[in-house]
């Protein structure tokens, strides 16, 4: 949704921690099957193969209403969805490689490197450096860095 197209067969969604009951209860009602998951993480399967993968990743109301600061309503379909700024979307990402269960990071990174160029994010910018290091700490402000010379 933000220009950069990544082939991929899952739907990620970036839910409330206080409304996690109402989305397990939702996929199931969807004939979604629960294979996987941790406390902040699930990940779901259609049973009869026909729908996406879902992944829901639950966050604390905290963080859920500072990433409703500045979302842009966009549509998948004809369903309106919230996207949150493309800095909370590398912060997300960052979280994300550093999870110890996280079998490819460098996918992760190749979303970072191209939401970095894409909207042409500045990691000097003051609060978007503050998230790459709260979230990623030196290493990926470096890495990041490097990104942004080479837009």
């Amino acid at each position: 949704m933000l220009g950069y197209i990544r082939n991929t067969i899952d739907l990620d969604l970036l839910v409330p921690e206080q409304s996690r009951s109402k989305w397990l209860d939702l996929l199931r009602e969807l004939g979604y099957r629960f294979f996987h998951g941790t406390a902040g993480f699930a990940q779901f399967e259609s049973r009869d193969k026909t729908g996406p993968p879902v992944d829901l990743m639950f966050v604390e109301q905290e963080t859920w209403e500072k990433l409703l600061e500045g979302a842009k309503e966009m549509r998948i379909g004809s369903e309106p969805v919230l996207l949150p700024r493309p800095e909370y979307l590398v912060a997300l990402k960052l979280h994300a490689t550093a999870s110890s269960t996280r079998s490819k990071p460098e996918v992760d990174w190749e979303d970072i490197r191209q939401i970095v160029r894409i909207c042409q994010l500045d990691p000097t910018e003051e609060s978007f450096r503050a998230l790459i290091l709260r979230y990623g700490g030196e290493d990926a402000l470096a890495k990041i860095q490097i990104f942004s010379r080479k837009q």
